[in-house]
């Protein structure tokens, strides 16, 4: 060992290792210049620059030219009309479902946006109906043949359904209520959610009326608590103020659910003028009943129910429900929750309690409804 060590100091310090006596710049390490500075850094971002401005350029140069010119609402309406697509071995249709529902993604952003002509409207409306309820029939023959629990579930052309239920509902015309009636009778679920908020939203015509039994009927029997809840506040709008077989519907879910099925059960039995969900209401126009820790309710796959604090925009979003369901009545305890509302914290909610108060008498049933709820919010 001592040869080795008499040999090490006669040989130096190791190269990039200081001996006892080294100065800093005797380490063998280049010192951070703007030379190595940029060897670093400025070479890579060169060529990352390069990579994507070469890429810019590809899609400038050749994807613009390729993209396909707007398609006419003719053409949409030709594209879902079709029958083109891939047929199983038992001969049974099976739609290219992307291009299918990108024509009826894009035909429900049209009648939503653009100003359209009735007569055209009402002719987009027929004819989706008809598609509509040729889709149906292909789902219903799909699930009978499906070999899985699985497909049954979730058959082919179910998401390109879902668009068409959108679009036919943004049609804005009485055509359409009956196909989307037919939608609700069928029961499938989430699609029949999508038909209930296309109802909802078509209130102001009088074919909508004929909703108010089928809706009946499904907040009695739909499994997802997201439809029993869309139901409630549908019926809340196109049921007559006073009804009294609704009345009494509501107030059933509303002692049978819990959660945001209850609470939406109470704001569409104060819109319809009744007092039978009024202890739930004065819940609902208190802050601190919402800011309990564990107000809000998230399911996951394995079913299993998580509690958190309710975000603080959807308590906005319940409290602004809230007042605009109580606006409709002249309880005298609804009313003070809504004045006590004007100190709320949110600017939104004490410009809402104040607007109420001063208009003073109630009000015929507003139209907003209680805020979207996601797909796996439990009860």
């Amino acid at each position: 060992m001592t040869g080795e060590g008499s040999e090490q100091q006669q040989r130096g310090p190791l190269p990039g290792k200081p001996g006892p006596e080294s100065a800093p710049d005797e380490i063998g390490i280049e010192p951070l210049s703007l030379s190595l500075l940029g060897r670093l850094f400025g070479i890579p971002l060169l060529i990352i620059g390069l990579i994507v401005g070469g890429a810019v350029c590809v899609v400038l140069l050749f994807g613009a030219p390729a993209s396909p010119p707007q398609r006419t609402l003719e053409e949409l309406v030709q594209a879902l009309e079709s029958d083109a697509g891939q047929k199983n071995s038992a001969g049974m249709l099976m739609p290219l479902d992307k291009a299918y529902w990108q024509a009826g993604l894009e035909l429900a952003q049209r009648l939503e946006k653009e100003p359209i002509a009735d007569a055209e409207r009402a002719q987009v409306a027929v004819r989706l109906s008809e598609v509509v309820r040729r889709d149906i029939a292909h789902l219903e023959s799909s699930a009978a043949r499906a070999d899985t629990a699985a497909q049954v579930r979730a058959p082919a052309g179910s998401t390109r359904l879902e668009f068409l239920v959108h679009a036919l509902g943004r049609t804005k015309r009485g055509e359409a209520v009956d196909a989307l009636i037919e939608v609700l009778r069928g029961g499938r679920e989430p699609l029949v959610t999508i038909a209930v908020q296309q109802l909802g939203d078509l209130r102001e015509l009088p074919e909508s009326a004929r909703a108010v039994e089928p809706l009946l009927s499904l907040l009695v029997s739909a499994v997802r608590p997201e439809t029993r809840l869309t139901v409630c506040t549908a019926l809340s709008v196109l049921a007559p103020r006073g009804d009294a077989r609704v009345i009494d519907a509501l107030a059933t879910a509303g002692r049978k659910e819990e959660g945001e099925v209850a609470w939406s059960a109470a704001l569409a039995l104060a819109r319809l003028g009744s007092s039978e969900g009024k202890s739930t209401l004065l819940d609902l126009l208190d802050r601190s009943f919402w800011e309990n820790e564990d107000r809000y309710q998230v399911v996951d796959n394995k079913g299993v129910v998580h509690r958190y604090a309710m975000p603080p925009q959807r308590i906005e979003q319940w409290l602004l429900a809230a007042v605009d369901a109580a606006a409709g009545t002249d309880d005298p305890d609804l009313r003070e929750m809504i004045g006590r509302l004007k100190s709320d914290p949110s600017p939104a909610v004490r410009s809402k309690a104040a607007t109420v108060l001063q208009a003073g008498a109630p009000k015929e049933p507003g139209a907003s409804v209680g805020p979207k709820v996601p797909a796996d919010r439990a009860q």
